[in-house]
């Protein structure tokens, strides 16, 4: 069983938890076995610690900052994206922009990247804090030091602004088809992620997989309709969904017919909510385990904004905020790693990767890299003050992955998780339940394992 050493305070210095890599490169059953429970579980400590480690021929890992942005930039359409993804997503997310090649996906981001500009995202702003607001009241009518499922709280609050946002309502028929999203499709995922690895038929059974295949029916289903209701109706309201609709392929003109709305939309909401979702609850569980930068935070977020809702124009100035929110995406990466598949036999630093061979960039063991970053599992902000972040090479901190491909909604999620912890953080403490010890889990998103229980205690208003 996969298991994380407890955190450990050195004095001031602290070192959350971390789920120890196997020291030696597993057996390929072992792999298979440890990638099925937990893809973490399965990633060598050689890959901590040097620059590129091929696994048995089938699998490259990649590490070294200068080669990964060879792969995601330089020569990225030589590099594109794995049978892993069309075995994983492409019956729910079909032909969207996370799962598109070449000039498929080229047009669809044309068109939708002007929706997630900063100076646009910022409108959402009052949405976000509502939400985040919304949480504190739920949190105020507990017994003080309840025990909460913290991130099912996040995953709420979480929905609640890529709901509002994207439809301008939380759709029933929507909300309920992601929430059981979450046990039958996102809870089996590795299955189809380790065929895909090891290159195995498609049809392969799996535990969970038809309850997947229902999930992915409902989902596609709801959004459907959705969709086909708000290109039938007269509706006036200006959302994402109504400005998905209208947006045109600068060189083309052309338009997303509905199975593109659905693939696209999809990936908003399920991708969207979740990443940002559990990154908040990673995030609390460190606002419990620091005190110092609990108290830090707090007094910038009184100092900064007072009693008032926390808006676009607080975020700019809550600094302290924000090297908290890129340590502890450090630490815990919304996304654990990316993979791309070579088109050519390619000789990257000495090591042959063949033809049709993936290539795996572990955002996780490269934001904890030995070579990369100073006592590299210790938590500390301030690895982010401009004078130390401008000696970062590049790639070497990627939670939203790099190069033409980075996350579309990049600056929606930090301006959302800026307000929410400046939020939390003002109205409430956080504290561990005693021998509770999470186990980062890589699914869609770094969730923990079981969940995040945390007692949460009000402060005086």
């Amino acid at each position: 069983m996969q298991q994380a050493d407890e955190s450990v305070c050195k004095g001031e210095l602290l070192y959350p938890p971390f789920l120890k890599p196997p020291a030696e490169p597993l057996s390929l059953p072992a792999y298979f076995l440890a990638f099925v429970r937990n893809p973490l579980g399965a990633t060598p400590a050689i890959v901590y610690r040097e620059p590129i480690f091929q696994y048995r021929g089938r699998l490259t890992y990649v590490t070294d900052p200068p080669l990964i942005k060879r792969i995601l930039l330089d020569e990225f359409s030589e590099f594109p994206k794995t049978i892993v993804e069309r075995y994983v997503f492409k019956r729910l997310l079909g032909k969207g922009i996370l799962t598109a090649h070449g000039a498929d996906w080229r047009w669809q981001r044309q068109a939708t990247a002007p929706l997630f500009r900063p100076t646009e995202v910022r409108h959402y702003a009052p949405i976000m804090t509502a939400a985040a607001e919304r949480t504190i009241a739920a949190w105020s009518l507990l017994p003080v030091g309840t025990r909460r499922l913290v991130d099912q709280d996040t995953t709420r609050a979480a929905f609640t602004v890529i709901a509002e946002t994207m439809l301008h309502s939380q759709d029933a028929g929507v909300t309920a088809a992601l929430e059981r999203a979450n046990r039958d499709y996102l809870l089996p995922l590795s299955w189809p992620g380790v065929y895909g690895v090891l290159g195995l038929p498609g049809w392969l059974p799996y535990p969970r997989k038809t309850a997947r295949r229902n999930a992915e029916r409902h989902m596609r289903s709801a959004v459907g309709n959705l969709v086909r209701q708000r290109r039938a109706g007269d509706d006036a309201r200006v959302d994402l969904l109504t400005r998905l609709l209208n947006a045109k392929d600068p060189e083309t003109g052309r338009s997303m017919a509905d199975e593109q709305m659905v693939d696209n939309l999809l990936t908003f909401l399920l991708a969207g909510h979740e990443t940002t979702a559990k990154s908040l609850a990673w995030m609390l569980y460190l606002l419990a385990l620091s005190p110092k930068w609990e108290e830090r935070m707090l007094a910038q977020v009184r100092s900064v904004a007072g009693d008032d809702p926390i808006s676009a124009e607080h975020v700019d100035r809550l600094s302290d905020v924000a090297l908290f929110i890129k340590e502890a995406m450090r630490l815990y990466p919304p996304i654990s790693s990316l993979a791309r598949v070579a088109t050519r036999d390619v000789d990257l630093a000495g090591t042959v990767v063949k033809k049709d061979s993936i290539i795996v960039m572990p955002i996780f063991a490269i934001h904890r890299h030995r070579r990369l970053w100073d006592d590299p599992e210790r938590f500390d902000p301030e690895r982010f003050t401009p004078e130390r972040e401008a000696q970062q090479v590049r790639y070497q901190y990627m939670p939203f992955g790099a190069g033409p491909r980075v996350c579309i909604g990049a600056s929606f999620a930090m301006l959302e998780a800026t307000i929410m912890i400046a939020t939390f953080v003002r109205a409430a403490r956080f504290e561990v339940p005693a021998g509770h010890v999470p186990v980062p889990l890589s699914r869609i998103a770094l969730q923990p394992k079981g969940g995040m229980p945390l007692k949460v205690w009000m402060r005086p208003r």
